[in-house]
Parts: structure tokens; sequence; C-alpha cells
């Protein structure tokens, strides 16, 4: 019973952060209709319970009202140059929104290879309820998001957390290497552990160890059919995925906006039957499911952008004679 008490007050507790992520939202797409940046994608979404206890176990001291990331809202935009555009009008508060911190770790990137920008906000309002909730706000490129997303749906297919640094070296080296590669493209700091690697030699290692992984074929072999969702009339300002890793398939409910209560109270009892490494449940935003899909192509197994620019990376290493075959 004291488990399921705790489970209930941790679920209303991350339900409670709908609204504010919601004004987040809002605030948000009207600064960058403002000042004319195009967003290739946003997205929000309530952190998975698994993810949230796991937190909690690593440190105990924290306690949820020290979580700074159960409601989450990304942007991603095209490229680097928008990136620090954005940066810099975020870095003014949002109305209802005081900006607690930033992290960067687009130019200090986390020793996975992760790149992307947090912003820590404290939502204020009349209401006791939603007052004093911490949300998380991240931004990204394109190519920083596909990044992302590969080492997720990785993660899955090795049945280990790549993202946390976790899992075989080899996997966790080659998506190094490839953050490294990404940042050369966007001008941005290499890992320190490459910094005094030249252009061509990581270009090589990578070509090396993609073939050795079968990286491309792996991650292509893992892709979800959503043809039938994507063609039907399913649509909704909430989503809830149910995601089935063993038999490769994703089972959608829409929610309406007055609906979210009801999705957060069926989130929750999903989660109680989650398997670890065979299925997973998550609760998302978005504005339909093509954007739903492009927001999360993890929780769809598809990695196809990054499988193109890998494949794109093969052609250079050989063209440029990198690689003999």
């Amino acid at each position: 019973m004291e488990v399921e008490s705790a489970l209930d007050m941790i679920n209303r507790w991350r339900a409670n952060h709908l609204h504010p992520l919601r004004v987040l939202k809002n605030n948000s797409l009207k600064l960058l209709e403002l000042n004319s940046i195009t967003p290739v994608l946003v997205s929000q979404r309530l952190k998975r319970l698994q993810s949230i206890t796991y937190k909690l176990d690593l440190n105990e001291k924290m306690g949820l009202g020290g979580m700074q990331d159960i409601g989450g809202y990304r942007i991603v935009v095209k490229d680097v140059k928008d990136l620090k555009r954005l940066k810099n009008l975020l870095e003014v508060n949002l109305s209802k929104h005081r900006l607690e911190r930033t992290v960067n770790y687009v130019i200090t990137p986390k020793e996975s290879g992760y790149r992307s920008i947090h912003f820590v906000y404290k939502y204020y309002s009349s209401s006791e309820k939603y007052s004093g909730l911490k949300l998380e706000l991240q931004i990204r490129t394109k190519l920083e998001h596909n990044w992302a997303t590969a080492v997720e749906t990785a993660g899955l297919l090795t049945n280990t957390s790549l993202k946390s640094s976790q899992g075989s070296d080899e996997w966790l080296e080659f998506f190094k290497i490839v953050s490294s590669l990404f940042a050369i493209k966007e001008n941005l700091p290499k890992l320190n552990e490459h910094q005094e690697i030249e252009t061509k030699d990581l270009m090589i290692k990578y070509f090396q160890i993609c073939k050795r992984l079968n990286v491309i074929e792996n991650l292509r072999a893992l892709r979800v059919s959503t043809k039938h969702i994507e063609s039907g009339q399913l649509n909704g300002d909430y989503y809830l995925l149910r995601i089935n890793v063993k038999d490769k398939n994703v089972q959608i409910r829409a929610y309406n906006k007055n609906q979210f209560e009801t999705a957060a109270k069926e989130y929750a009892e999903f989660e109680k039957e989650i398997i670890e490494g065979e299925n997973a449940v998550v609760l998302v935003s978005a504005n339909s499911i093509k954007a739903l899909k492009k927001a999360y192509p993890s929780y769809f197994l598809d990695t196809s952008e990054f499988i193109q620019t890998l494949e794109k990376m093969n052609s250079n290493c050989i063209e440029r004679g990198f690689i003999r075959l």
C-alpha cells in the first residue's frame, strides 16, 4: 500500500506540470513567430515514471521538488545560427516563467557526446497547485536532435542506457565520434578527447566502427511501420504511446486539451505494465501524428534521417580516399 500511495503522489505531481507546460509552449511559439524563427519541430512530454524513480534512487536527497525536468518542452531549429538567436531571446524571462539557470551542452557537451541547451524555469501562478513547479526547455539543432534520438534508439537495440554513458564501449565510442564529426560540420567544439585528432583520422575510425557494428543495417531493421497511423484521423493535443520493442509496434491514443487529466491517469495505469527492454509508454504533445513522429522518432524506432547522414559520411570517406575497399 505504501508503494501504491507513493506512486499515486508522484503521478498527481507529474500531471500538475501539464498546465504550466502548455503556457510555456504558447509563450515560446509567440517568441519564435515575433522573431521570424521557423522551428523544425516543437514538442512537450511528461517524464516517464521509470525515469523519475531511477533519478530519485540515484539521489535520495533530491525529492520531487528538486527535479527540474518532470515537465519538458523542446524546440529544434535548422542550424547553429538560429540556435544562437533563440538562446539569446530565451535568456529574457518568459511571462510567468522565471529563468533559474541555463546549461549549455552545445559548447560543453556531455561525456557521451550529447549536445543541447537546457533552460530551467520556475512557474509562478496564483494557483498553489502550479506555482513553483520547475520546467525544462531544451533547444538544439536538427543534426543534434538526430544524434540524440539515434542514441536512444540504439539503447533499445542494445538494451542499455547509451545516453547515460552505459553499455558497450564500442557503441559509446561510435556515438562520441559521430558527435564530434557533427560538431565539425556545424563549426562547434569537438569533444575534449578528440581535440588533438585530425578530421581524417576521426572519419576513418568512424567508418571502421560503423562497419564492424553494422550500425546502419541494425538501426534500419528496427523501424516500426506507421503508415496506417499517419493515414488515419487520429488527431489530438496529447498522445499516449505504448511502444512494444519486441514486436515492433506502437499503439496510440489521442486526447484533446480538456482531457489532460484523463490522459495522465491512463498514462500512470499503463506504466504499471512496463517490462524493461520489452515495452515502454510515454505521454507527449504534438500538433499531429506526423509531427509527433518527427519530434520523437526514437519512440517509433525510426532513425532514417540519422542513417541518411551516416551514409553520406561513408560515401565521403570513400570518395576522399580515406578508406580503400
